[in-house]
């Protein structure tokens, strides 16, 4: 459904099978550059925790609602990143022309850590990384794995983002990783722990608590 506002981007784009499409985020839909009558709700999309599902049919340039059975040859399946997260300016465009204070769901008085080269915040309310400059960039603590005994997770660096699953299989990991994939180091369990105990402590003891971590990242 279309919206009547005054956001206009600017908008990332989005190449499906050769067809550029605007990544809205203001109206969670994925937009036709030229051609802004066709578009992609979220509605019409498998949404999931950290990413969402989009069958895409090349020839109509719409998504496939049909039966699976008959699902014509020119389908395919796009895993995408939240559409928020992909255009966080247009997400926060409409959160303030419609819910005046939504920042006071996204603390940022937590503990901070570097990953892949971008700061994120520690938020165990969230259970994972959040991004500083876009609150919907989240990786989860769940995707943390160990490799040769060090604590990290698999970046992708295009988007500073965990890689898909079909794209990269981060339990069997090959010798050389592409070039757009790290290994980003973090704090284990325990050292989170300690991190976030340290930093409550501050808030509530400011004058008597020694700082022992500021910021933990490589």
């Amino acid at each position: 459904m279309e919206q009547d506002n005054s956001y206009k981007g600017p908008f990332p784009v989005l190449e499906l099978a050769g067809t550029e499409f605007y990544i809205n985020g203001y109206e969670l839909a994925l937009i036709q550059v030229g051609q802004p009558e066709n578009r992609i709700d979220m509605m019409e999309m498998l949404v999931l925790d950290d990413h969402v599902e989009l069958w895409y049919d090349a020839e109509t340039k719409k998504a496939y609602d049909g039966p699976a059975d008959q699902m014509p040859g020119t389908v395919e399946l796009y895993w995408l990143y939240p559409l928020a997260a992909m255009d966080p300016l247009g997400k926060t465009a409409w959160l303030d022309e419609n819910r005046p204070g939504w920042e006071a769901d996204y603390v940022t008085d937590l503990p901070v850590i570097s990953i892949a080269g971008k700061d994120f915040f520690v938020d165990d309310r969230r259970n994972g990384f959040r991004d500083t400059k876009n609150n919907w960039n989240m990786i989860a603590f769940t995707d943390v794995t160990m490799v040769d005994q060090k604590t990290g997770i698999y970046i992708d660096k295009r988007v500073t983002q965990v890689p898909f699953p079909h794209e990269f299989d981060s339990y069997n990991p090959p010798d050389t990783l592409p070039g757009h994939i790290v290994f980003a180091e973090v704090p284990d369990g325990r050292q989170l722990a300690q991190l976030l105990l340290e930093h409550q402590s501050r808030k509530e003891n400011p004058d008597n608590v020694p700082i022992l971590h500021d910021r933990i990242g490589r």
